[in-house]
């Protein structure tokens, strides 16, 4: 017999799945930059509904054949660069994740506490970039995820008709230029504004402390220089959507980012008969899990 004690936040995690469960079949996830997937990605969570499917994009190859083995078929990953369509050259790193389409931009990166480092470029490889739109398999995402050094503007102006069939968009921004010319965080805003998405929130700020000299004070950094931005359809889109897209966007919200007020603005708009008592049973949910206030 198995003793040992149920975790709640599964327990809620199956629970909010059942009863949300026809609405979230087949969930797609697009993940753009996949590099080190793992079973805590911030998405991870939204895989608990049934035949639900990550796509995900990743230029290493050593990385991405990695990703495949891992994941035997529950995720599928290919090796491309996403970008405009053209040349570029790929910026390899002496630390992987800071590898990029753009150049470091050393000369900011060398007052902050091993930025520098980090950022130094290895190898200059030449390298072809696929648009989002022209890639079948990322037709239509409920949940965008981008995580490409710089490159989230790039990504997102090649996918114009995937952000028609986009409920939720978590791309790394940053605030200061990381890279050499990067589009920052406003400029991301504002084409996705232009799209009839809003800001959401910020997900986990980071930075780096300053440097006077060699060395730096301070117990943490006082300044944030990148964070996971979330956008979501805009209050005037909110109203156009179907019940099964306003469910699905219910459920990434609660999910993933615990917003149950956002949530229950998406479920309040439901007008099926399917979908229209799903507000009261979500607020139920909540309050026999503990978490209504």
């Amino acid at each position: 017999m198995n003793t040992a004690a149920s975790d709640p936040g599964q327990d809620y995690l199956r629970a909010l799945a059942a009863l949300f469960a026809s609405f979230i079949e087949d969930y797609r996830v697009v993940d753009v930059g996949a590099h080190g997937s793992e079973e805590a990605d911030v998405y991870a969570p939204l895989l608990a509904g049934k035949g639900a499917v990550v796509v995900g994009f990743e230029p290493n190859r050593v990385e991405c054949t990695r990703l495949n083995e891992k994941w035997s078929g529950k995720r599928r990953f290919f090796p491309c660069a996403i970008g405009d369509g053209a040349q570029a050259s790929f910026y390899a790193c002496r630390a992987p994740l800071t590898s990029s389409l753009l150049r470091p931009n050393g000369e900011l990166l060398a007052h902050f506490e091993g930025l520098a480092e980090m950022c130094k470029v290895t190898e200059e490889i030449p390298i072809s970039t696929v648009r989002l739109d022209d890639i079948e398999e990322a037709a239509a995402a409920d949940f965008l995820k981008i995580d490409i050094q710089g490159g989230t503007l790039l990504a997102l102006q090649s996918a114009e008709r995937l952000l028609e069939r986009t409920l939720v968009v978590h791309a790394e921004t940053e605030f200061l230029q990381i890279y050499r010319d990067q589009p920052l965080f406003s400029e991301c805003e504002m084409f996705l504004r232009d799209r009839r998405f809003m800001f959401h929130h910020l997900h986990n700020p980071e930075g780096r402390r300053m440097t006077h000299g060699d060395y730096a004070v301070g117990r943490a950094p006082s300044q944030t220089l990148w964070a996971d931005a979330v956008f979501v359809p805009s209050l005037q889109r909110l109203d156009q959507l179907s019940s099964r897209e306003l469910v699905r966007l219910a459920w990434t919200m609660e999910v993933v980012y615990g917003a149950s007020d956002m949530a229950m603005a998406c479920l309040g708009r439901c007008r099926d008969t399917e979908a229209a008592d799903l507000a009261p049973k979500f607020r139920s949910l909540l309050a026999a899990h503990g978490l209504l206030e």
